[in-house]
């Protein structure tokens, strides 16, 4: 292609294309010899520019229906583009000659220029090519993709797809397959597009059963890839439209005797319960891996808090040394051994408490710990979480009585009474009949959890 007409092809400038085919009538007809390479038509059409295609489809007409390397014609790309105008330039060229040459004409993998503004996302090109040519609808491609099938690949798939299906009646499409047998449904799953999915499963043509090449069906897809947040709402949604309906077996066929009828409805009815059964397993499962999960943090902070206290005790350690008898384990009469605790020599009886309990603390927590990383499945009313429900109880004690003796070794006494005994008592006298409860559970659960041990080796 000449360079200057190149340039003015790009840039749009209609008054350098008319002054060069003023100095050269045969400029446009020099490029329809190199149907491999772009023509002025392409550049123009891919940049938007209208004016200037409407000036060369004056010229020359037959170059709206040259194509390039990959297939492409002009048309394709506006399309692919979203170049209303130009495109509208392009399709009054298609009416002038005659039928749907335009429209359905293919690039070399099988796709026409409404496969192009579908996949791109150009929903008003979508509706005027629609309008120009219904027809193209129905195209496939090469890989035995629809419409639909395309529709998924950008990113407003959802909008699209209602689109296609409320207001171009695409639902004959709806279980249509690709190369690899996936329909719309498949390719929705594959792609965690929920809304998509959300919107098929009111279809009432969509076959939900429908299986790919490799025997799976929707429900398989999404079940196999990568989980997500909504994944249980959908494939519950998928499961109860994979059923069998009931009022196509049963209602529509008036000969079948009544205790066939009560048959199928317990059948589906069992069918559901244990659908929902599932469901609520999965839940289940899901709660109890969320609270392993933030027992083991809880649990990891708790040690850390109660190894750090153990090794700087509350009112801190002696500074400064004294005079110490090297026959004996502990400093004379009025002196003390530098880097000890103070409390140790000024209410030992209280730091002792302190200790004992915030060595619970940080045993249980490390219990916790060992059994929540044990790399196994985690089930409820086993012998391992209700161990760890146990040591629980006894990291809320311990944590209760470090901050207890630790604010009694700092603080005046009639200080204490007042500031943080009182609150303690209000504080169980509110919630104390719910802690008795819990308590209360948790022992019942594990006198259940020993009969059903007993049981079993009785078995």
């Amino acid at each position: 292609m000449d360079e200057k007409l190149f340039e003015a092809s790009r840039k749009g400038e209609t008054s350098t294309l008319l002054q060069l085919i003023e100095e050269d009538p045969l400029i446009l007809e020099d490029n329809t010899h190199h149907a491999s390479l772009e023509t002025p038509l392409h550049v123009s059409s891919s940049h938007g520019h209208a004016d200037f295609v409407r000036q060369i489809l004056k010229q020359n007409p037959g170059l709206a229906k040259t194509a390039n390397r990959k297939g492409y014609t002009p048309l394709h790309l506006a399309s692919a583009n979203g170049h209303v105008e130009t495109v509208n330039e392009l399709l009054k060229i298609e009416r002038e000659i005659g039928g749907h040459e335009l429209c359905r004409r293919k690039d070399d993998k099988g796709r026409v220029a409404l496969h192009l503004a579908v996949i791109k996302g150009r929903e008003r090109v979508v509706g005027e090519l629609v309008m120009a040519c219904p027809e193209s609808i129905k195209e496939i491609t090469d890989k035995k993709e629809t419409i639909l099938h395309l529709a998924g690949k950008n990113e407003n798939g959802c909008k699209f797809v209602k689109g296609l299906i409320d207001g171009i009646k695409a639902k004959e499409m709806l279980n249509l397959k690709d190369e690899d047998g996936n329909t719309v449904l498949h390719l929705a799953a594959l792609r965690k597009q929920h809304e998509v999915m959300n919107l098929l499963l009111q279809q009432p043509e969509l076959d939900v059963n429908a299986v790919n090449s490799n025997n799976l069906k929707a429900l398989d897809i999404l079940l196999k890839g990568p989980k997500q947040s909504n994944d249980e709402e959908i494939a519950h949604m998928l499961h109860l439209a994979s059923m069998p309906k009931l009022e196509n077996q049963v209602l529509t066929d008036p000969s079948r005797p009544n205790n066939a009828v009560v048959d199928a409805v317990v059948e589906v009815d069992m069918t559901m319960k244990d659908s929902t059964s599932k469901k609520n397993n999965v839940d289940s499962f899901k709660w109890l891996e969320e609270m392993r999960r933030g027992t083991t943090v809880a649990a990891v902070l708790i040690a850390t808090v109660t190894f750090e206290v153990a090794l700087n005790p509350p009112g801190g350690v002696w500074q400064d040394g004294g005079n110490v008898d090297s026959n004996v384990d502990r400093p004379l009469t009025g002196n003390h051994i530098q880097g000890k605790s103070i409390a140790g020599e000024v209410t030992p009886k209280s730091l002792t408490w302190f200790l004992v309990w915030d060595s619970i603390g940080f045993l249980a927590s490390m219990n916790i710990i060992v059994m929540l990383t044990i790399p196994s499945k985690l089930k409820a009313n086993s012998i391992r979480w209700e161990y760890v429900r146990l040591m629980m109880w006894f990291v809320i004690a311990s944590v209760h009585m470090v901050f207890l003796y630790g604010v009694q070794l700092t603080t005046p006494s009639y200080i204490f009474q007042r500031a943080v005994i009182a609150p303690f008592v209000f504080f169980y006298g509110v919630v104390g009949l719910l802690a008795l409860r819990s308590g209360w559970s948790l022992v019942t659960d594990w006198r259940n959890l020993a009969k059903e041990i007993w049981n079993k080796k009785k078995r």
